[in-house]
């Protein structure tokens, strides 16, 4: 017997085992592939009849939390909204935490309108404080993603709503809150071109 023959004798005879292998990764790859589907289904059905916002937060379910944050979000419930946004922030996926950053951006901006309104008990000074979080959470945004044109939009917008100078003389407070210097508290802003509008 030839060593040619002998090793085609060898395959043949490690022939079925080999298959056996083949067959239980391809099933066990199907069945990973099916309990990924089957959880996003699950999500989506749950995002639909707004039944995950009776579900508890996971620090480790990403989307699960970004997608509670956008229903808390769009109830006016930006508190609530921005913990989840916190958590899906985190991920390794740069899509999603791109689209996290800018959820949260959003909140802080809905809060800078909100306490523009001195007739409703808004504060300038905590419009102020929102507009600083808010084109942070942008500008992150547009770090890992450039191509993120509402990032971009929103950044040009607040800007044009607060530029520069109303954020000059910003520190940090003892207490660990972001505040105005005491001299600046009361300043007003003034409308002037910025060279460095809507980029990270």
């Amino acid at each position: 017997m030839t060593t040619k023959h002998k090793i085609r004798q060898k395959l043949l005879d490690h022939l079925p085992q080999a298959l056996l292998v083949l067959m239980v990764l391809f099933i066990l790859a199907a069945a990973y592939q099916f309990s990924l589907w089957w959880k996003a289904q699950q999500l989506n059905l749950a995002y639909d009849n707004k039944s995950i916002l009776k579900q508890p937060l996971n620090h480790r379910e990403y989307l699960h939390a970004y997608s509670i944050g956008y229903l808390l979000a769009s109830q006016n419930k930006p508190i609530e909204a921005a913990k989840a946004f916190n958590i899906a922030e985190v991920t390794k996926d740069p899509e999603l935490r791109a689209r996290a950053k800018y959820a949260i951006g959003n909140v802080h901006f809905e809060s800078v309108i909100a306490s523009s309104n001195i007739e409703k008990g808004g504060s300038h000074r905590r419009a102020v404080e929102r507009v600083l979080l808010a084109r942070e959470a942008y500008k992150g945004a547009l770090r890992i993603k450039p191509d993120m044109y509402d990032a971009r939009y929103n950044l040009e917008l607040i800007d044009r709503l607060s530029p520069e100078k109303r954020t000059e003389g910003y520190e940090n407070s003892p207490d660990g809150t972001i505040g105005l210097q005491p001299y600046q508290q009361n300043g007003t802003a003034l409308m002037k071109d910025n060279t460095r509008r809507g980029l990270p």
